[in-house]
């Protein structure tokens, strides 16, 4: 009754009865468990993106007080794409700290998770915040070069064409 009245007190429809001193932990596997595949949506749309800068394909925002590379003050490295894979790898990581603290638990009353999960659950969400902030700002400021896409395309198209032309000599009969 009371963790009725204290979720409903807190403005929540549901609850998680309590079994033992804590919650099972392996609410905090499935709430890592999503973070971490955010974090793999966010590190393979930032791998793309990085992909496509290189082809100069597209571009990431570029503020005026912004410098190129150390090294090569031209060049434009895709740095909010960068930070937005090395924090999306972190949020990967920390699914597998929280499946091995949930594996450990000794009957539900083990206080050896508590400093543990302090860490990889804040982590977890400022790491996410902080991607997801980023990624804003990438996708609102993104330039994308048509010409250089156009180009790349028509150089591809030859090849592109090669399956049409298998497939219709392998309908022919002919061996691929």
């Amino acid at each position: 009754d009371l963790d009725k009245a204290v979720t409903a007190l807190a403005g929540f429809e549901k609850y998680y009865a309590v079994t033992g001193q804590t919650y099972s932990r392996k609410v905090d596997v499935e709430v890592l468990g999503a973070i971490a595949s955010l974090g793999t949506t966010i590190h393979k749309m930032c791998s793309d993106l990085r992909i496509l800068a290189n082809r100069k394909e597209i571009e990431e925002p570029f503020e005026s007080t912004q410098i190129g590379s150390s090294a090569m003050a031209y060049k434009r490295n895709p740095m909010r794409s960068e930070r937005c894979c090395a924090l999306a790898r972190h949020m990967i990581t920390l699914f597998s700290n929280a499946a091995n603290t949930h594996a450990v638990q000794w009957l539900e009353r083990t206080l050896d998770d508590s400093a543990n999960r302090r860490l990889s659950l804040s982590e977890a969400f400022l790491s996410a915040d902080a991607a997801l902030l980023t990624l804003l700002n990438i996708t609102q400021g993104l330039v994308v070069y048509p010409k250089v896409i156009e180009k790349h395309i028509a150089q591809e198209l030859p090849f592109m064409a090669t399956e049409n032309i298998i497939m219709a000599m392998v309908q022919a009969g002919g061996d691929r």
